[in-house]
């Protein structure tokens, strides 16, 4: 059942899969390929509630567990609500910065969680990187959305 399982969803997804790995920024556009990147997620959850193995999957469309997993279990978070409309100082972004830095030297957790506490204070994460020496700022969404799911 589950190989039949496997190839029925590898047989939805191939088709839109290139077009859907195009889609950057905000969740709430509506690109084509922001379209096809929400219809890919549909059926990713779609196969997970009917028992499939998102491994399994992964493996046979040839893309990433971690990547797979992350669109199935983070579905429901949205980081773009949280974020008040607030411009903060360089001073405020280098001392923000060294309370993340401070936070991911206690756990994982505790960096999650002050980095969801700077954004929402109105910290730019783009900002926040460049002060970490990051190359980009998705690695800060994505500990916002660990700390936004695990609150819930």
């Amino acid at each position: 059942m589950n190989k039949e399982l496997v190839q029925e969803y590898k047989t939805k997804i191939e088709p839109i899969l290139p077009l859907a790995k195009k889609a950057f920024g905000s969740r709430s556009q509506t690109t084509p390929a922001h379209n096809a990147s929400r219809e890919y997620t549909r059926l990713l959850i779609e196969f997970s509630k009917r028992g499939g193995s998102l491994p399994q999957l992964a493996k046979e469309l040839k893309v990433a567990y971690a990547g797979v997993r992350r669109r199935v279990v983070m579905d429901d978070v949205t980081v773009s609500s949280i974020k008040p409309k607030i411009r903060a100082s360089k001073e405020d972004v280098e001392r923000s910065a060294r309370r993340v830095e401070k936070a991911k030297e206690k756990s994982v957790d505790d960096y999650h969680d002050q980095l969801a506490k700077e954004y929402q204070a109105g910290i730019s994460l783009s900002n926040l990187a460049k002060a970490l020496g990051l190359s980009s700022a998705a690695p800060l969404y994505y500990g916002v959305q660990r700390s936004i799911q695990r609150a819930k």
